[in-house]
């Protein structure tokens, strides 16, 4: 009985033993982590200006425009680095480029050999400049120029008719013009060759006379010649070339003159001057600066080619007459129709290239 009782206990010992032991762990894997996805690298744009500053209420300041436009509108990155002197083109052009940017925009035609040279030094960088088409073509890089002297004739006929309304005995138009190269020379040209034209459909003798001031950041100097061409009798004056062509308007102004404004419509720049501006001679640096950058973001990059801003395809036009609508005779409205229809159609010469 005894050996019985102590076999049952060894066996509900050993059951007991058996049943409280912990099972055994089941194999796992070793938890891994969330994959990362790094974020996508943005595209970068930089801006190197000319030397009339990028707060020029012109030029600068429009193609500056067109990159914040992208900035907003299509996500990009930018940045502006500004030249003080021509000296600096080509260490901001390799300060963009030595940072990897993917596309670099010159602005204006002064910079067009320091951009040629270093984009052959930085082959696989992009470049854009504004005015300036080379011949032969670089392959990274897209000119951007603007057929302007479509807007300057008729601006120039819109000039002569307003002088010739405000002084009917001794009508001249002027210009207060910044350094005399080519993309300057396109405005002035064109805009004497308007002039002409208003005189020859009329029968009239409005008079046509200018200065260059040789620089494009001196509006003292711009003032200067402003006041000296209403000494010899302008009823209207053109301001081109930046801060330089802006004094020539602020002595308009002050004299009781009328102003034509040049690249942006300047009604909205020039607050002091606004109440004298006839219209503007646009080029729309900020919708083609725009489209070159959203092209290159979306791999269609014109390099090797020419964007042409024209009065066809809205990249150059005149602005509106804003407090001048009244001012300007319905016959003159019905005019400047025409004429910008007949520019399209290739009826006017414009004057620019000269022949």
């Amino acid at each position: 009985m005894r050996k019985w009782m102590f076999v049952t206990m060894v066996m509900l010992l050993v059951v007991s033993l058996l049943t409280g032991c912990p099972k055994p762990a089941t194999p796992t894997e070793a938890p891994t982590a969330a994959p990362t996805t790094a974020p996508a690298k943005k595209f970068r744009v930089g801006m190197v200006s000319d030397v009339g500053g990028i707060d020029d209420r012109s030029f600068n300041e429009n193609t500056w425009k067109g990159v914040q436009d992208a900035i907003e509108k299509l996500g990009i990155e930018g940045k502006f680095l500004e030249s003080q002197a021509q000296a600096d083109y080509e260490t901001n052009i390799t300060e963009f480029a030595e940072q990897g940017y993917d596309l670099i925009i010159t602005v204006g035609f002064l910079l067009g050999d320091a951009t040629a040279k270093m984009a052959k030094q930085y082959p696989d960088t992009k470049f854009a400049i504004v005015d300036y088409a080379y011949d032969p073509p670089i392959p990274n890089v897209q000119g951007i120029i603007f057929n302007v002297d479509e807007a300057a004739f008729p601006v120039g006929y819109l000039a002569a008719a307003m002088a010739d309304k405000v002084d009917p005995a001794d009508p001249k138009v002027g210009y207060v013009a910044g350094m005399q190269i080519p993309p300057v020379e396109q405005f002035i040209v064109a805009y004497e060759a308007g002039v002409k034209y208003y005189n020859e459909k009329y029968g009239k003798n409005v008079q046509f006379m200018g200065v260059y001031v040789g620089d494009f950041e001196a509006p003292d100097q711009g003032k200067v010649q402003g006041n000296s061409l209403i000494d010899e009798g302008v009823d209207v004056i053109m301001g081109v070339g930046g801060k330089t062509g802006n004094g020539g308007l602020a002595a308009a102004k002050e004299r009781g003159k009328l102003g034509v404004g040049v690249d942006v419509d300047q009604y909205y720049t020039l607050p002091n001057e606004k109440g004298i501006l006839i219209t503007s001679t646009m080029k729309r640096l900020d919708n083609a600066v725009f489209g070159v950058i959203k092209n290159a973001l979306e791999g269609n990059f014109g390099g090797g080619g020419v964007y042409v801003g024209t009065l066809e395809n809205g990249g150059v036009g005149l602005a509106p007459f804003h407090d001048m609508e009244d001012q300007v005779p319905d016959n003159i409205k019905a005019d400047l129709e025409q004429i910008q229809k007949d520019i399209i159609a290739g009826k006017i010469d414009t004057g620019w290239p000269p022949k």
